[in-house]
């Protein structure tokens, strides 16, 4: 059912208030009119500027509120208008009548808080889908065909790729990233694409809550093959072809392992091989001072996500951030609501949000976590054999380096003469080995000469692993994840 059909389901059953917030006035506007085609009546605007049907004369609300004409009236932004509670009774009065008009509040997201009566229905207005993109980019090529030749067959053929790098934005945002797309890499979709992507999570709304973070290729996470492979086959499922298919869209995914063995950046990579935005939440900005606060957070992301989604959802240290959730004493039983809150949104989302979970700690997790439904797999990150060591060393001896200063250091040896290195570095993880080259760098830069694998030799002999200090409670890890979970390497 879309989402008009529901508004006109709900009409017709009765609900004479609803409370639509949107980044999109106008978008919501167009759909509300086509609710009042659907429901065979008319539609009315109101706002504080341009009064009612925006006739240029204001009109205060209270007096539209007392004598309404029939059909549907969208207050837009009305906030400061319901700031007096008498106006914010009248409006509960005429929510609660058996006959009368309908009243829709459009306000933005995050608008300033206002008596909202019992008796509303609330809504987030989604995100536009991908058949609103791709009508929307043959208009854009149509346009920008005179200025580049070809721009219209490239928008026409390319449309379902590029309206799925869209997908999670508002109209007039995505309108404007593709302009400012074509304006800096021309009309090449891949370029188009890889500007779009890695442009998005930035313009997307996240009340400070969520935070958006960059996807990173598979090429910076050395080794584990196994969960690079998985990754690659769930995109699958977000072809258009899958879901013609019936396939279910991806869940998400735990990341569980040794500290320092890269989780985090797996979990980065995950949201670059699905081609979507990936945000990061921190549990602990959930939690506020006031009684409620922290669950009323929840919502407030939960809800964000579902508008927002197709999205990746990266909830880092997962264990540490609901650490009370199992006994709830120490907070009064806080952490243990907001876990179950979003166990139950875990369990129940219909939207496609791809959660990929990190957690050092078994113990800290709920069992219900860990069961098939709320996510699709459970990956174990152990420390990195001696192929997987090789590829992480390269990466920070030479594919990091080239990444961010567009060269390599220089160094005394060719690459095989480092190689032998990853060897003497059993039972390091990624983190120790990238800590390791960094130290040989400064100590070559110190002595005024090129780095040589002596350095790095010497800073690899220095180093007292994670795999020593921790041996005990890194092997009982191994232990319970060796029937429970999935080698994240081949």
């Amino acid at each position: 059912m879309s989402f008009a059909a529901e508004i006109v389901r709900a009409i017709e059953a009765g609900v004479r208030l609803i409370v639509l917030q949107t980044g999109e006035e106008a978008r919501a506007v167009e759909l509300l009119e086509d609710v009042a085609v659907r429901a065979d009546t008319h539609l009315h605007t109101w706002s504080l500027s341009s009064g009612v049907d925006a006739e240029g004369s204001p009109r205060a609300l209270a007096a539209v509120l007392r004598a309404p004409g029939p059909g549907l009236w969208a207050l837009l932004d009305p906030a400061p208008a319901l700031a007096d509670p008498a106006v914010t009774r009248a409006l509960r009065e005429a929510a609660s009548s058996v006959q009368g008009p309908t009243w829709i509040v459009v306000e933005p997201m995050g608008a300033a808080p206002w008596s909202i009566p019992p008796e509303a229905w609330r809504l987030i207005l989604p995100t536009p889908d991908r058949g609103a993109f791709e009508a929307a980019l043959a208009e854009i090529g149509q346009a920008l065909d005179g200025r580049f030749p070809g721009a219209h067959d490239v928008f026409e053929a390319d449309g379902p790729a590029i309206s799925r790098a869209l997908l999670g934005l508002g109209m007039p945002s995505a309108e404007r990233l593709v302009a400012e797309a074509v304006l800096a890499e021309g009309i090449d979709p891949a370029r188009l694409i890889d500007f779009i992507t890695r442009h998005k999570p930035a313009l997307v709304p996240t009340d400070g809550l969520l935070e958006p973070a960059h996807a990173l290729s598979t090429d910076t996470l050395g080794g584990y093959g196994a969960f690079k492979a998985w990754m690659t086959t769930r995109a699958l499922a977000l072809l258009p072809e899958a879901e013609a298919a019936g396939i279910l869209p991806p869940r998400g995914v735990l990341l569980l392992g040794v500290q320092g063995c890269g989780k985090s950046l797996a979990a980065r990579t995950c949201a670059d091989t699905l081609g979507l935005p990936l945000f990061r939440l921190d549990p602990g900005r959930l939690f506020g001072g006031t009684v409620g606060r922290s669950e009323a957070n929840l919502r407030q992301v939960l809800a964000s996500l579902d508008a927002m989604a197709p999205v990746v959802l990266w909830i880092d240290e997962i264990d540490k951030g609901f650490a009370g959730a199992a006994g709830g004493r120490s907070d009064a039983g806080t952490s243990a609501r907001v876990m179950g809150g979003l166990l139950t949104w875990l369990a129940e989302r219909a939207r496609p949000v791809f959660v990929v979970a990190t957690a050092n700690d078994v113990q800290g997790l709920p069992p219900e976590l860990l069961r098939r439904g709320r996510l699709d797999e459970i990956f174990f990150f152990d420390l990195p054999g001696a192929s997987a060591r090789e590829d992480i060393l390269r990466i920070h001896l030479e594919g990091e380096p080239r990444q961010r200063l567009g060269s390599i250091p220089p160094m005394t040896d060719p690459w095989p003469a480092f190689a032998s290195i990853a060897a003497a570095a059993e039972g390091f993880s990624g983190a120790e080995i990238q800590a390791s080259v960094t130290e040989a760098r400064l100590h070559a830069f110190a002595a005024e000469r090129p780095l040589s694998p002596d350095d790095l030799r010497q800073a690899v002999a220095d180093t007292v692993p994670l795999s020593v200090t921790r041996a005990e409670s890194i092997q009982a890890l191994r232990a319970w994840a060796v029937h429970r979970t999935r080698p994240a390497a081949v």
